[in-house]
């Protein structure tokens, strides 16, 4: 029973330390024909959703930041690193901001 007890305590506490920013997280978009956003896995890998020139590849969180990794698709592969403030983030909104320029993403 203590074993059974010790191996669900462990689990329990695994499951609460998922960072609060995994998941996929979309842009609303009025004008778009497609969602977009990008997926940040529990791996520390990031993915894409629907941008066409922006290829996402890793994620951290920094104290109060956000750091996405990845290459800009355009005539030439460059590869990025794009810094932007972590306004909130709760289980349904992910607000950042970036220049003074606030951008809002809700979980999909």
């Amino acid at each position: 029973m203590k074993r059974i007890f010790g191996i669900l305590c462990i689990a329990f506490m695994m499951m609460s330390c998922t960072s609060p920013m995994v998941g996929t997280w979309i842009q609303p978009q009025t004008s778009a024909t497609q969602e977009e956003g990008f997926i940040l896995h529990k791996d520390g890998s990031a993915s894409s959703v629907n941008l066409d020139f922006i290829e996402f590849t890793a994620w951290e969180k920094d104290g109060d930041f956000l750091i996405l990794n990845g290459f800009n698709n355009g005539s030439v592969k460059k590869e990025f690193s794009d810094t932007m403030k972590i306004e909130s983030v709760s289980k349904t909104t992910l607000v950042l901001s970036q220049n003074g320029y606030r951008i809002e993403y809700n979980r999909k």
